[in-house]
């Protein structure tokens, strides 16, 4: 176990890096980012375009950092680039516009698969909850549009379609946060052959970390949905604070209310790596979790 500039303690580190595995063939290593974003659906248009830029250099931030780590797929949570608040005054992103175009000149430059959520309005003028997932060429391999839909309904269209694609050499497929829900999300991706189910969250769940676990105890244990289905699971939250040593973007730092919490499940239920869990909101911060997971032979 290594870690660069960080204190570890019993498999995890103070300041909200977990411990860095060594890199090896054959694996996909991960990095969960539990990010606190600020929102960008205001009334005040200069203040919303500085909120997106905030978001943005926080993206870049841990990406940076953990690119340095040698990981594969950096992941980032729903609705990371506006922060989860819809209103009317919502900042709408297009696919092809300029904050998606930054992130993938990122994914080209630190050779990297990155996943990150934004509100997206397509071609046809349609809003969504999207979330997709860069390659280290800069194609964009994965699209999720969110099914089940929550506070952001009537704001967006419902998604429809459960995509499974490779991420080196792993067919992984996205459920976002309340999609997650309903087993048949999780059983429709791997129907279509999917070794690894990606879950970005924006969850609340009393602003606890151990309230977001409990809220996603179907999903784990040897009966639960995912050692029933056979894979394996990625999810992890959004923050509710910034992490104080984890250059936090300004002094001002009070709780916005998400939980955090990340969390790697294996075939057989079990918990392979875990953000540890809290009942203190104060616990609920920024945090990155690193997990390898074995690439399947051929």
């Amino acid at each position: 176990m290594r870690c660069v500039g960080w204190v570890v303690l019993v498999g995890f580190v103070f300041n909200g890096i977990a411990p860095i595995q060594a890199h090896e063939p054959g694996q996909l290593k991960m990095a969960l980012v539990n990010l606190k974003c600020v929102y960008t659906d205001g009334p005040d248009a200069k203040a919303k375009r500085e909120n997106l830029d905030a978001n943005l250099k926080r993206h870049f931030y841990f990406i940076d950092h953990v690119a340095k780590e040698r990981v594969d797929f950096v992941g980032f949570p729903e609705l990371s680039l506006n922060g989860y608040h819809f209103s009317k005054n919502m900042t709408w992103l297009r696919m092809d516009g300029p904050e998606i175009e930054s992130i993938r000149k990122k994914a080209i430059e630190k050779k990297i698969y990155i996943s990150v959520g934004f509100a997206e309005v397509d071609a046809d003028g349609k809003r969504w909850n999207t979330q997709i997932v860069i390659a280290p060429d800069g194609r964009i391999v994965g699209v999720h549009r969110k099914i089940w839909l929550t506070a952001e309904k009537n704001f967006v269209e419902v998604g429809k379609t459960h995509q499974v694609f490779e991420v080196k050499g792993i067919k992984m497929g996205v459920v976002i946060c309340a999609d997650g829900t309903d087993r048949k999300n999780l059983q429709a991706l791997v129907d279509q052959g999917a070794q690894l189910i990606y879950g970005p969250h924006a969850n609340t769940t009393g602003g606890t970390v151990a309230g977001w676990y409990r809220f996603r105890s179907a999903w784990a244990g040897p009966k639960g949905w995912i050692a029933e289905m056979k894979v394996h699971a990625a999810l992890h939250n959004h923050a509710g604070i910034f992490h104080p040593e984890l250059n936090p973007p300004n002094p001002s730092n009070a709780n916005s209310g998400w939980a955090s919490g990340a969390w790697f499940i294996g075939p057989d239920g079990s918990t392979l790596a875990q953000m540890p869990t809290s009942t203190q909101k104060s616990d609920s911060k920024e945090f990155v979790l690193i997990h390898t997971i074995p690439i399947p032979k051929r």
